[in-house]
């Protein structure tokens, strides 16, 4: 497996771009913002991109999605089913809070899939499973690989759930403290500890250190 990250919009999204080594197949992870710097990486990396995955319906994450479906039509847009109503509403996906400081609000196009605990979404012979992970969004998700070559750790794409000695904001409309919490508990903590956790900001750490190092999980 291949993992890009590329840094992108006023909030430092990490928008991922993963691929497998056999194929030019591709994945893109909450792609906030700055679609032409996605755009160039793709095209110049000679990818096919098959579907974007986003985490969660927030402004943030989805910014680059009308601009990457109209240049990448056959592209699936993929959101769990309880943010997809967050995709093409700046009240909603919250975007119309940046307005008020000079940003752009955001309108998505609509989920192409619907995604639920438990689906899979292949990219190559890669295979995530998708694990509702509800608190800083009643539909937020991760997405878990184990299975990985030569022996390599598995890995997360935990969104805005898990930081790295941190978790997601739980202040906005829709969000719950104790429940994303125990989604992080009941969901992630129980996989093996070696998995490396890329998140939707900031550096990328590992399940062992959040398990002895976060404080909100103590």
């Amino acid at each position: 497996m291949i993992i890009k990250k590329i840094h992108v919009g006023p909030l430092q999204v990490c928008t991922y771009i993963v691929k497998g080594n056999d194929s030019v197949d591709a994945m893109i992870i909450d792609p906030g913002a700055d679609a032409e710097k996605i755009i160039t990486f793709i095209t110049e990396s000679k990818l096919v991109p098959k579907q974007i995955v986003l985490t969660h319906g927030h402004g943030d994450h989805i910014g680059a999605n009308a601009m990457l479906k109209k240049t990448f039509p056959d592209m699936q847009i993929c959101i769990h089913e309880k943010d997809q109503d967050m995709l093409p509403y700046p009240a909603k996906n919250l975007s119309i809070l940046a307005a008020f400081y000079g940003g752009a609000t955001v309108r998505s196009p609509h989920a192409d899939r619907l995604l639920k605990d438990g689906d899979k979404i292949s990219v190559g012979k890669c295979v995530f499973e998708i694990l509702h992970t509800p608190g800083h969004t009643p539909g937020g998700i991760c997405l878990y690989s184990k299975n990985q070559e030569n022996g390599h750790p598995p890995v997360l794409f935990s969104g805005d759930s898990l930081f790295k000695e941190g978790i997601g904001r739980t202040d906005f409309p829709g969000c719950s403290q104790e429940t994303l919490i125990q989604s992080i508990k009941n969901k992630l903590l129980v996989l093996d500890e070696r998995t490396i956790v890329y998140p939707g900001h900031g550096p990328s750490t590992t399940l062992a250190e959040e398990k002895k190092n976060n404080p909100f999980l103590r």
